[in-house]
């Protein structure tokens, strides 16, 4: 698909289709957290886990948070989050904490199916607070002493990997699927892009998603920034002639509406007297149009969040096509186990 600046393409199913480049349209707002001062979410969080006679200093909070890229601040937010939750339902003092408390916390977790991975990095915020406040000495039993919240990570871990191994290997959804789940669309476009590049540049999500146009360029010596295929940089050239993105982020949000054909309709005679008293343009008469679809390029780059929900969605796409001979559970697992650098 090619266009220009606003470009509007009448296809072979009579379907009007609009491309807006960034800047042109304002992109629906979504509940992404954007407006949320997770500082201030934060400091509440500790508050509420304090004891009544204890008390933190805001703006120390406040500097410590501001030295973390907001990605860090929002997982960090999400884990005390869900500490603070465990100790509200059992009316606990959550902090500071001792390993005493932390141990059945972290056996609670495990019990709900969190990944080893994330009990670590919830009991790794919680140290992080701790040395923040100076809170390391004032229990016996303290975050990170000896080895006793180590070795249920550990075994965490040896558990997880059992129930794998009792499942059987996980099937793999190759990239060639993903590739062909990708549509002829300006959001297809963006994927094939995307999946074409990580596969190539192995890049962790966040580190894919802040991809820009310079990241593209050549470098002064005439060698290229990154090495790419031609297939690659095919993709890429398809994907930035329709979204007409010129610089700074290469990968966008894509917002899509979507309006129905409609036929014509004439007034209706035995309504015709009944609405001429309202008034003269009301008389039930309606005019006809096309089906429309409007894509509208956004000016941010996407999130770590947003390329992992592109990979899951091309993998159910896949699915849906039959380019994957995966259904059910079998699925769900393989969706689960996809990963960036599962694609090179």
């Amino acid at each position: 698909m090619t266009s220009t600046p606003s470009s509007t393409v009448e296809n072979g199913e009579a379907r009007i289709v609009i491309v807006h480049r960034p800047g042109e349209q304002v992109l629906p707002k979504r509940g992404s957290g954007h407006g949320v001062d997770r500082g201030a979410r934060i400091l509440a969080a500790i508050e509420g886990l304090l004891p009544p006679d204890r008390a933190i200093e805001a703006a120390v909070l406040h500097a410590a948070m501001a030295r973390h890229t907001p990605a860090s601040v929002k997982a960090m937010a999400n884990d005390l989050d869900d500490y603070a939750r465990y100790c509200r339902e059992r009316r606990l003092i959550g902090l500071p904490a001792n390993k005493a408390g932390l141990l059945p916390y972290l056996a609670d977790g495990e019990a709900r199916g969190l990944k080893p991975a994330t009990l670590a990095r919830r009991l790794a915020t919680l140290r992080a607070f701790h040395a923040l406040f100076g809170w390391e000495g004032i229990h016996n039993e303290m975050i990170g002493e000896r080895n006793i919240l180590r070795d249920f990570l550990r075994e965490a871990r040896a558990r997880e990997a059992a129930r794998k191994a009792a499942t059987g290997p996980v099937a793999a959804i190759p990239l060639e699927a993903l590739l062909d789940a990708c549509d002829d669309d300006p959001p297809g476009l963006r994927d094939a892009a995307l999946l074409s590049l990580a596969s190539e540049t192995g890049h962790r999500l966040a580190r894919l998603a802040a991809v820009t146009c310079a990241d593209l360029g050549v470098l002064p010596d005439g060698s290229a920034a990154i090495a790419l295929s031609s297939a690659t940089l095919r993709r890429i050239e398809d994907w930035i002639a329709v979204s007409g993105i010129e610089d700074g982020a290469l990968f966008r949000r894509v917002a899509v509406r979507r309006v129905k054909a409609r036929a014509g309709a004439e007034p209706s005679l035995r309504k015709l007297a009944w609405n001429h008293r309202r008034g003269e343009g009301r008389l039930g008469a309606r005019a006809a149009r096309s089906a429309r679809v409007d894509y509208a390029i956004g000016e941010a780059a996407l999130t770590a969040a947003a390329v992992r929900l592109i990979l899951e969605r091309r993998a159910r796409r896949a699915a849906e096509l039959g380019l994957i001979a995966l259904q059910g559970p079998a699925l769900e697992a393989a969706i689960a186990a996809l990963d960036i650098r599962s694609l090179r």
